[in-house]
């Protein structure tokens, strides 16, 4: 047996050893609707209806979640989740409910208003925002439909409004694509609480190719800590799945923790333990399972 083969057993063993019953994140899509047109972001290759989940759906997952003690739940996948009215309601639900970490990810242009008061008094732990390029030129550049202007300023009330309350979110800024990492940390300085610079991806090789340095592929753990749940109940393999491509089960039908442990995730994860990835089409041309190269954290 190979060396990396070696490395890809041992690991995805420990990760099955390791793993719970129960997924220990759970990403809810709440929506798969979008106003931004990124450059990196294949939304032009989704081919998934655009909708908005049932609430009868949101209130099982939440609840086969505080069953299963689930630690996190993150409300947003492949979409804008702000643009999804209830979001608010939603996440003081799952809150009084019993999860103990909601979060968000959001593209900041909608966090104002009513939507920002709601947030911050919903009982959200979490507040991601993307907010890429060094200037707002680099920004607008990247995030086409959207202003740099917009979404600081938006971010900068969100803060002082949260301030003013004495509780909220943690805020923090995921940059990509950064050209100058110290001018970032000097520009989002006193706006957000913390700084996430991220490695692009290639949306499971939806986008661009490989990064030049990968070589040693290990398995993804993904498959053993993150469940992501897409707008129509579907159970996508992972977050990388923007297309549905990849479906192992759907929470209208089945249970979380039924899916969580049936036969094709296990056969998924054995393939990924023998480092077979590139029998799965998802996987085989996803810059995130590999051992150098670009980062194998959890999003």
């Amino acid at each position: 047996m190979s060396s990396h083969r070696i490395v890809g057993y041992v690991v995805g063993k420990t990760m099955e050893v390791m793993r719970k019953a129960f997924p220990k994140t759970v990403r809810v899509e709440t929506t798969n609707h979008c106003n931004a047109s990124c450059t990196f972001c294949p939304r032009d290759t989704i081919g998934r209806e655009k909708t908005f989940m049932s609430e009868e759906l949101y209130e099982k997952i939440i609840d086969e979640c505080v069953e299963g003690k689930c630690k996190t739940v993150h409300l947003h996948n492949f979409g804008e989740p702000l643009l999804d009215k209830r979001l608010p309601q939603w996440v003081r639900l799952a809150k009084d409910r019993g999860i103990p970490k909601v979060k968000i990810f959001t593209n900041g242009s909608l966090l104002s208003g009513k939507m920002a008061e709601g947030l911050i008094d919903s009982g959200l732990d979490e507040l991601k925002v993307s907010i890429d390029g060094v200037d707002a030129k680099e920004f607008d550049l990247l995030r086409v439909g959207l202003k740099h202007s917009v979404v600081m300023k938006n971010v900068r009330e969100f803060r002082q409004l949260r301030d003013e309350r004495g509780s909220g979110p943690t805020i923090i800024a995921a940059c990509c694509q950064t050209s100058n990492r110290n001018e970032t940390t000097q520009m989002l300085d006193g706006v957000v609480d913390k700084i996430d610079f991220a490695t692009l991806h290639n949306w499971a090789g939806a986008r661009g190719i490989l990064p030049a340095n990968v070589s040693i592929r290990k398995p993804c753990d993904r498959l053993w800590r993150t469940f992501t749940i897409l707008v129509n109940g579907d159970v996508a393999l992972c977050c990388l799945d923007h297309s549905g491509k990849e479906i192992i089960g759907n929470c209208q039908q089945e249970r979380i923790v039924d899916i969580w442990s049936n036969e094709k995730y296990r056969q998924l994860r054995q393939l990924h333990m023998q480092s077979r990835q590139g029998e799965m089409s998802l996987c085989n041309g996803c810059s995130k399972a590999f051992l150098v190269g670009a980062a194998n954290a959890a999003a």
